[in-house]
């Protein structure tokens, strides 16, 4: 029976109205298109056509013919105007092209079977590194990128993760975005190993039962074995997206549609060989070796990581191109790290001496840190480009589309025009002109090697394949691999997604690299063209009008728009014929945002939301021509932050306000002056673009915005000047006094963890950090006392819950506090670092404050255990001091603890024995030390649920604890038949992972409250 995908807790992300209410993505294959559709596009064609061409006949007789240019002033008008014109009507007519070849190759698209790609992925398959660019991404992001890319239908996959944070970081939470960067590939792996080994072993032993038998031929026996694999792989994708942390609606999207969707596709396979099995079917042997290779080829991945920053040898430059073209340039070598003048250097190693080896793939995955694919991505892509057709493609993707259910206007509307754009991309295929869009692509090696360059910085060789002359690289990439003969195609399926900015500021800094780069590389189309003239290949006009078009249509369209929004033209230009020009224009784009499942009315919002653009446009597309004529590359400015939000640069908020009130302007002078059909294309746009500024930009944020900038303005604060190496020491010398300074061993707590672990600031009363401070450390050591600093700034941690509930009703009774490092490592570690330094205790007791005043916000009644080392314990004051904060019951949980160390305590404190077993030892330690509770390891539980003499040895456990007034808790729950068998056996506690994970406060309130 196929396994369903565990409940999994929607985000509780604040909604605006007008936000997606979508939740599935778009078809895998876009529906079909009816003839009638594809004629309507056809007839829009023309009728832009017809109307742009009776326009400009007319005018040029109006105009020079009649003689209404009188002079040369109007002449001029006259030409601009009409040039304006057709410069918007050619990007209008670029649109109607590209949709008319989306639909053709949208019907002619036939999705290859799995009975096709299976033979495929059994046999010998080409290699493929998957690269993943990331510069300061949150833990979260990366993870569910690298999860993605892990789980590609594919077999010996290698993910590695291109950390190119600062090597020094300057905050504690860049140095924690770090670490956490550096643990995910290895916590990864280690995650993916546990399924690829069970599928491994349940393979190799039925290869050795095929061996053992007279001819090689599979059983119904083997069928259901196959079937069992199956359904594990299927239960274990679930328990994956059940331990997501849903935090928006890209995280919805991975568990639902990668994740739980695979798990129903492996379902849905075991059911039938299960079926199959019922009917005393078999398959072929050759069938069930592929089965069980698609099965392993889901969990067999390599992932790692690799930075760049940390060698002198490899470029600095601050891009994701070189960032990709660093680790490009190793592949296929051996290297050892050599300590330079400079700092470390990566050389080439001679036999036996390598440190670092870099296999050499025959294809590469490029895949932006905020994208995710479709498990088939991989696959499908490389067997396409391993069809003797396609020998000449460099680059294969799939332009990606925006996730589902944003839940801000400005998303919404920024992931319509992406998934417009998606549009544009695969029908620009169907002409030829297909471009690289850098977010997703499986790159050929071979190409890669074919347009590397290299160059010199120092004694060290650097590689390029990926131009960075601009900031959008990819594009120049492309006409690099058309000039040597490679060729580009868009995959007609959607089968990758990625993120869109959340808010105005961080969506101007993406739009304005958009922008920026085009310009600087249209002079190179003629290489190409004449390369491919010279191979004996036909030019097309097609082609180079949408190639044109894509990397200077912003440029000309942002001009031109600003020149009829702006100048006050002679009246006697403006035409109502004019207004066709555009309808069948819009009428379309409406069309196509309804099929892609957006609304016809949307048109309207996305004409606004470009007007706002109209700045971040120009802005990109002036900084090509400063670059074109200084020669020094552009660079991106990092604005900051209010509230985990980007602010907007102060020209793309004042521009916008010039705009609206240029449109009022026009607006009552058009009135004054009787201009009717002005008029109506100026109160379009004041109401549009005001709408815009206020829906996508807002009125508060704007004026936040604008006074940040205006303070960082008016108020540079004068940077603290440092000590001399004197008062340094001095510093470090001079006794701590005062009695809140003894009391400061723990430091201050602060809500500012949040920031530290999440990336956005405050707002998170659970998470809670702690440290010393350097002068109370002093204090306890006295003036002779070692100089190692005591911070605990080193020791940043956070504090989960995990419920502890009563078996029989259901309620949770108790939460156990966990700790939790931000470098991953665990806090037993924590500690013995802190005990090599003399500070464990110090640590300790920080670990249970931050653990109490997290738990303030806990539902009342339920009493807190903290786990506390024998010597916290053997500190009898602390102990008080500590335990007299706590605003709930407490219990101590110990573990190495003698009676003599409890004696001390404070009356009515309950104590806890952990991880004990159910023999003679526990029974002899619960008489002795008479604690409250006694908590039954993972070790004493195992096979519980089927084993009887376990369960007669845990019901004797129960009863003596009864007798000796101690309550048994049964920790580590994996299952509903242990829980159940444990419930039997008289257990009154329980807590574990099936029961509820340890979680930060905040989910530990909304899970109790949907109890």
């Amino acid at each position: 029976m196929q396994r369903k995908p565990v409940d999994q807790h929607r985000t509780d992300t604040p909604r605006q109205w007008g936000s997606d209410r979508r939740s599935a993505p778009h078809p895998l294959i876009p529906p079909p298109v009816s003839e009638g559709r594809i004629a309507r596009g056809r007839l829009a064609i023309v009728l832009t056509i017809a109307v742009w061409a009776c326009y400009i006949a007319y005018t040029v007789f109006e105009q020079f013919v009649v003689g209404k240019a009188s002079s040369a002033k109007l002449v001029v008008e006259a030409i601009v105007y009409m040039l304006v014109v057709t410069a918007l009507m050619g990007s209008a007519m670029a649109y109607l092209i590209t949709r008319i070849g989306f639909f053709y190759r949208s019907r002619a698209h036939h999705r290859a079977p799995r009975i096709a790609l299976d033979p495929f992925l059994a046999g010998p398959t080409p290699t493929v590194t998957v690269l993943v660019p990331s510069y300061q991404e949150d833990e979260r992001v990366i993870r569910t990128t690298l999860l993605s890319a892990a789980l590609q239908e594919y077999p010996g996959l290698r993910v590695t993760l291109l950390i190119d944070d600062p090597q020094q970081p300057k905050t504690r939470a860049a140095r924690d975005l770090l670490l956490s960067a550096r643990a995910l590939p290895g916590a990864i792996e280690s995650e993916l190993a546990v399924p690829f080994g069970r599928a491994q072993a349940a393979y190799d032993r039925f290869e050795t039962a095929l061996d053992s038998r007279p001819t090689r031929v599979a059983t119904v026996d083997d069928m259901r074995d196959l079937a069992a694999e199956f359904q594990s792989a299927v239960g274990w994708l679930y328990g994956l997206g059940h331990r997501q942390e849903m935090v928006d609606h890209t995280d919805t999207f991975f568990v639902e549609h990668i994740v739980n969707r695979l798990g129903a596709d492996l379902g849905t396979i075991a059911e039938a060989l299960e079926r199959g099995a019922a009917e005393e079917a078999v398959l072929p042997v050759e069938r069930m070796v592929q089965l069980y290779k698609r099965l392993m080829a889901i969990f067999d991945a390599t992932v790692t990581s690799f930075e760049r920053k940390r060698y002198v040898s490899l470029s600095g430059e601050p891009n994701k191109a070189m960032n990709l073209n660093s680790y490009i340039g190793l592949m296929g070598g051996s290297y050892q790290e050599v300590s330079t003048p400079m700092g470390i250097a990566l050389v080439s190693a001679g036999a036996g001496r390598a440190e670092v080896t870099i296999p050499n793939p025959d294809y590469v995955l490029t895949l932006d840190a905020d994208s995710v694919l479709l498990p088939e991505y991989a696959l499908r892509l490389v067997h396409l480009m391993e069809q003797g057709a396609y020998a000449q493609c460099a680059v294969a993707q799939t332009p990606y589309s925006a996730f589902p259910g944003a839940a801000t206007r400005l998303e919404r509307i920024s992931g319509a025009t992406t998934d417009i754009q998606h549009i544009v991309h695969q029908g620009m295929t169907h002409y030829g002109a297909t471009f690289w869009v850098g977010a997703n692509a499986v790159l050929r090696k071979k190409a890669l090697d074919d347009i590397c360059e290299a160059a010199y910085e120092g004694d060290w060789e650097i590689k390029r394949y990926i131009q960075d002359r601009t900031v959008i690289e990819d594009t120049e990439s492309t006409i690099d691999l058309g000039v040597r003969g490679w060729t580009l195609y868009n995959y007609p399926e959607r089968m990758a997604y990625s993120a869109t900015p959340p808010d105005f500021g961080s969506l101007a800094i993406q739009r304005q690299r958009w922008a920026n780069g085009g310009l600087l590389i249209l002079s190179r189309l003629k290489d190409q063209f004449r390369a491919k003239a010279a191979r004996g290949q036909k030019n097309r006009f097609g082609e180079l009008f949408l190639r044109v078009n894509y990397m200077a249509s912003i440029f000309w369209s942002s001009i031109c728009l600003v020149i009829m929004l702006a100048y006050p033209f002679n009246a006697d230009l403006l035409n109502p014929v004019l207004l066709l020009v555009s309808v069948p224009y819009f009428m379309m784009m409406a069309a196509d945002l309804k099929y892609v499942g957006y609304k016809r009315m949307d048109i309207f919002r996305i004409y606004g939301f470009n007007l706002i653009l109209l700045p971040v446009n120009l802005s990109g597309s002036f900084a090509s021509i400063l670059q074109l004529l200084t020669g020094e590359k552009s660079q991106f400015k990092r604005t900051p932050k209010v509230r985990n939000r980007t602010t907007a640069a102060t020209t793309y908020l004042l521009a916008p306000l010039a705009l609206i009130a240029l449109c009022a302007y026009t607006a009552v002078r058009d009135v004054q002056l009787a201009q009717w059909e002005n008029l109506v294309f100026a109160v379009i746009n004041l109401v549009l673009a005001s709408y815009a500024m206020i829906a996508f930009v807002g009125l508060g944020n704007t004026v936040v915005d604008l006074l940040t900038h205006l303070k960082g303005w008016l108020y540079r604060p004068v940077q603290p000047k440092r000590k001399t190496r004197g008062a340094a020491a001095a510093a470090k010398t001079a006794p701590a006094t005062g009695h809140a300074e003894n009391r400061a061993m723990a430091g201050a707590i602060g809500d500012w963890a949040s920031v530290l672990h999440y990336g956005a600031e405050g707002n998170s009363p659970g998470m809670v950090a702690v440290r010393s401070s350097q002068a109370a450390a002093a204090s306890r050591r006295g003036p002779r006392g070692p100089q190692t600093s005591s911070s605990f700034e080193e020791y940043t941690f956070f504090t989960v819950f995990q419920p502890i509930f009563e078996l029989k009703s259901g309620e949770v009774a108790g939460y156990e506090a966990l700790t939790r490092f931000a470098d991953g490592s665990s806090p037993d570690q924590g500690l013995a670092d802190a005990q090599a330094q003399g500070r464990h205790i110090d640590l300790d007791a920080a670990l249970v404050r931050a653990a109490m005043a997290s738990a303030e916000s806990l539902p009342e009644g339920a009493w807190l255990s903290v786990n506390v080392s024998a010597g916290l314990l053997r500190r009898p004051r602390e102990m008080e001091q500590l335990l007299a904060e706590s605003t709930r019951p407490i219990v101590l949980e110990i573990s190495d603890a003698d009676p003599d160390d409890l004696a001390a305590l404070p009356a009515g404190v309950r104590i806890a024995v952990d991880d004990a077993g159910a023999g003679y030892d526990s029974l002899a330690r619960m008489e002795s030390l008479k604690p409250a509770f006694l908590k039954l390891g993972r070790a004493a539980l195992a096979g519980v649920e089927t084993e009887g003499a376990r369960r007669a040895s845990i019901r004797s456990m129960v009863e003596f604890a009864a007798e000796n007034g101690c309550t048994v808790i049964a920790e580590g729950i994996e299952s509903a038949p242990q829980r159940d068998a444990l419930e039997a056996c008289g257990v009154p506690l329980g807590q574990g992972f099936y029961l509820g994970k340890p979680v930060p406060v905040e989910r530990a309130l909304a899970d109790a409250a949907s109890r």
